[in-house]
């Protein structure tokens, strides 16, 4: 089945699991810098050190937490779609700056399928599809979902596929 037939020229949004992925990478890496911040201020207090850069730390990399683990990834979700169609490929994103992007097929010069570890862990995969100006991302596909845009997207844009 041809996924422009399947999603009738529809915007499309991401999988519902990619907010949580989204979060659970926000998550590890501003936990490691609060605690890197909170290693700081033990060091610190033990040696006698200036311990405000440490607070300044463990406050910014909380509220840093909140927003990249709890508040981002829903807006992120609600504010990206995509439509594939026969002759370009339409991407909307963003929530404060907005971007509309347009690549027609013909300017896509190749597409890529990745799945990093945290992905995996949700059955999820990332579209990454090079043109000669921009590389462009749809990550938060289920995987299924993700192979066969690949697939489509490169036999529109007539990109040869290694894979088969």
């Amino acid at each position: 089945m041809d996924y422009t037939e399947h999603n009738n020229g529809e915007l499309r949004r991401l999988h519902p699991k990619a907010k949580q992925a989204t979060a659970l990478t926000a998550l590890m890496v501003n936990g490691l810098l609060t605690l890197l911040a909170i290693a700081y201020l033990i060091v610190a207090w033990v040696k006698e050190w200036v311990q405000w850069p440490g607070w300044m730390g463990v406050g910014l990399f909380i509220i840093s937490l909140i927003w990249y683990t709890w508040i981002l990834p829903g807006l992120r979700y609600r504010h990206f779609s995509f439509r594939v169609a026969e002759d370009e490929l339409e991407i909307h994103s963003g929530w404060l700056w907005q971007t509309d992007t347009i690549v027609p097929m013909t300017r896509v010069q190749q597409v890529e399928l990745e799945s990093g570890p945290l992905l995996r862990k949700y059955g999820l995969a990332k579209v990454s599809i090079v043109t000669a100006a921009a590389t462009l991302h749809i990550a938060g596909l289920e995987r299924e979902e993700a192979e066969q845009l690949k697939r489509n997207i490169g036999h529109l844009a007539k990109v040869e596929d290694h894979d088969e």
